[in-house]
């Protein structure tokens, strides 16, 4: 399929999202940490809850140019969120200038950046976030989930897929100040991941019974 035809198909994978959310109990717990304009942070492998919990909330986030990132953006848009096309290796640089562009026009509350995406390695944060957060002045978070009954995907990414008629916790933690020197960038993008690991790792404890992924 053509990289259009991928989109149509995120779209109508979005609507069906909109009817599975139906399905599910969601609990969101410290969103009144959160002030905007912000940006978030979230591993690949947890989206799916966070986003059950942000429909038409109207924030930017990055999609891939590649034709997994034309479906993801096809979902982005079902969903009534915003997104930018490029990656690490492919188009990032000015996919992040333009979300930080779309921010500026007071249009956005927030950025959502998975930190370990689009292709991993998984868990292993690239420093994208804090950038944008430093570029903007704004203070970063991050957001994570677990759920009561799940389904774990053999991606490279092992998506958490709650499963019908269960529960889905979402937390947010933070924040942290983007206003640090160049040479700290990486330091604090290490720093968030460590505490987004810690919080979803005890999450899941609480709210699976057990860790859903295994140690990195």
């Amino acid at each position: 399929m053509g990289e259009r035809s991928w989109y149509l198909t995120g779209r109508a994978a979005g609507l069906l999202l909109r009817l599975w959310r139906r399905t599910v109990r969601v609990e969101a717990r410290s969103k009144g940490i959160l002030t905007f304009p912000s940006v978030i942070a979230l591993w690949h492998g947890r989206v799916i809850g966070c986003i059950m919990d942000n429909y038409d909330c109207g924030c930017v986030t990055m999609a891939s140019r590649s034709k997994d990132g034309a479906l993801a953006a096809g979902i982005v848009d079902g969903l009534g969120l915003a997104a930018t096309r490029g990656s690490g290796s492919h188009g990032g640089r000015e996919a992040l200038d333009e979300m930080e562009e779309m921010m500026r026009t007071g249009r956005y509350p927030f950025a959502a950046l998975t930190v370990d995406g689009p292709r991993g390695p998984w868990r292993r944060v690239k420093p994208g976030a804090v950038v944008l957060a430093r570029r903007l002045g704004v203070p970063i978070y991050a957001g994570t989930f677990s759920t009561t009954r799940s389904r774990l995907l053999g991606s490279w990414d092992h998506t958490v897929l709650p499963r019908p008629f269960s529960k889905v916790v979402v937390e947010y933690i933070g924040p942290w100040s983007s206003d640090v020197p160049v040479s700290a960038i990486d330091e604090l993008a290490d720093h968030v991941g460590r505490e987004l690991e810690a919080r979803t790792s005890a999450l899941d404890r609480e709210v699976a019974g057990a860790e859903l992924w295994p140690p990195v």
